[in-house]
């Protein structure tokens, strides 16, 4: 199982699980999308050694406006987090 974090503007993160069965969103008691301020806090929250991979994508709307293309996808570097 991998852990997807997706860092949107405002320094807002959401984390996602993603197995077999498909990508799943870590969710609060309210059912809604847990979100994070900073990498650090994701860390104390999940335990990193639970995961295969640690994949940060970064997504912003400004692809469109410096004339890149749809198929630009999101930049996605993986965190060592041993």
């Amino acid at each position: 199982m991998n852990l997807q974090i997706i860092s949107l503007e405002g320094q807002t993160y959401l984390v996602n699980t993603v197995d077999e069965n498909g990508v799943h969103p870590l969710e609060g008691r309210d059912h809604r999308p847990l979100r994070f301020h900073c990498l650090e806090e994701i860390k104390d929250y999940v335990n990193p050694r639970a995961y295969d991979e640690v994949w940060l994508e970064q997504r912003t709307p400004y692809e469109e406006m410096c004339g890149l293309g749809d198929d630009t996808g999101p930049l996605k570097v993986q965190l060592h987090w041993n």
